[in-house]
């Protein structure tokens, strides 16, 4: 009698731990499960183990048979729920190259934007888009979109001769890229219209704020880590062969264009056309323009990762990290 209440007492809480992880949603130990034995004593049949045998034993003290492993179980709730995490999980890269990705095209719509208002400016063009500009008043035939597109395609050849067998496949991804450029171009000059300074001190305003935004695109660039506007990156490879700052090898770079500019100008125009004050100011202030962005968005980002408790290690590694990107040491996408 008293054996039967024990194995009773017993069933029941087996059978409460089973309903309470019915409820959860997860599957049923297979070790909380009543045994035959109990739910045959329980109803007061014995079962053929507790049973007398030869060796004289009396009923339940025989030891039980070893049990092989049980099945693991699972419910299909607790099994989606683990499949959602994994697809969270690899849902993560893919959402972050997109977001490079995005950051890399509006940076290269932030820099047309720029060029389109310094060319608005009346003061000359900037430098990279100089040489394009002088060559297509020189052969009114050829666009200057196409000019520009051929312009890309040199600087990639540039590229090309100074990494030799260091350049990657991938930056040929440049040249589609240079055809968006052209395409950002021209819908803002459409958009700008007929908005234009009307004096000589309104133009220096234009100017200055045509530099902020070319500036602001560059850095958007060089900060997604992805495949970079042929000008920059052209700049980039001059920085990973020579190890010198980004800032001042974008300033020799612009002086370089702007120079092409003059000597193209002189030889299919006539005349000096489409460089002027303008154009030298931008290649002297452009670079350093983009360091203060780049010492700028390091603060802004190390100031972040503190709030959010990261610790003092880390955030000095970020922030070396942030000052060669700023040097253009190498890209986020070299990187990798």
């Amino acid at each position: 009698m008293t054996e039967r209440k024990i194995n009773r007492g017993s069933e029941i809480r087996t059978k409460g731990k089973s309903m309470g992880r019915e409820r959860s949603g997860c599957a049923t130990d297979p070790s909380d499960r009543p045994s035959p034995r109990a739910a045959l004593t329980a109803s007061g049949r014995p079962d053929a183990s507790s049973a007398p045998s030869g060796s004289g034993e009396p009923i339940g003290s025989q030891s039980p048979r070893p049990a092989g492993p049980a099945p693991k179980h699972s419910t299909p709730g607790c099994a989606s729920a683990h499949g959602g995490g994994s697809r969270r999980s690899n849902l993560r890269p893919a959402l972050f190259m997109t977001g490079r990705i995005a950051l890399m095209l509006a940076g290269i719509a932030v820099m047309a934007l720029g060029i389109d208002v310094v060319v608005k400016a009346d003061l000359g063009n900037s430098p990279i888009s100089a040489t394009p500009n002088v060559l297509a008043l020189g052969f009114p035939a050829v666009s200057f979109g196409t000019f520009m597109l051929g312009w890309q395609c040199f600087l990639v050849l540039v590229q090309v001769a100074l990494l030799r067998r260091e350049f990657r496949l991938v930056d040929l991804w440049q040249i589609p890229i240079s055809v968006f450029f052209g395409l950002c171009i021209d819908w803002f000059m459409a958009l700008l219209g007929a908005a234009a300074p009307t004096t000589y001190l309104a133009s220096w305003l234009w100017l200055v704020v045509g530099m902020a935004v070319l500036a602001a695109g560059i850095v958007m660039t060089v900060v997604s880590g992805t495949v970079m506007n042929c000008g920059e990156a052209v700049v980039q490879a001059v920085v990973r062969k020579t190890g010198a700052r980004f800032g001042t090898v974008k300033v020799g770079f612009d002086l370089a264009c702007a120079a092409l500019a003059c000597l193209c100008a002189f030889l299919f125009v006539g005349h000096l056309a489409g460089v002027r004050e303008g154009t030298f100011v931008c290649a002297a202030f452009t670079g350093v323009i983009v360091n203060g962005y780049m010492a700028l968005y390091g603060k802004l980002r190390e100031a972040a990762r503190t709030r959010r408790g990261a610790s003092p290690e880390a955030a000095a590694d970020r922030s070396e990290s942030l000052a060669a990107a700023a040097e253009g040491i190498e890209s986020l996408a070299g990187a990798e």
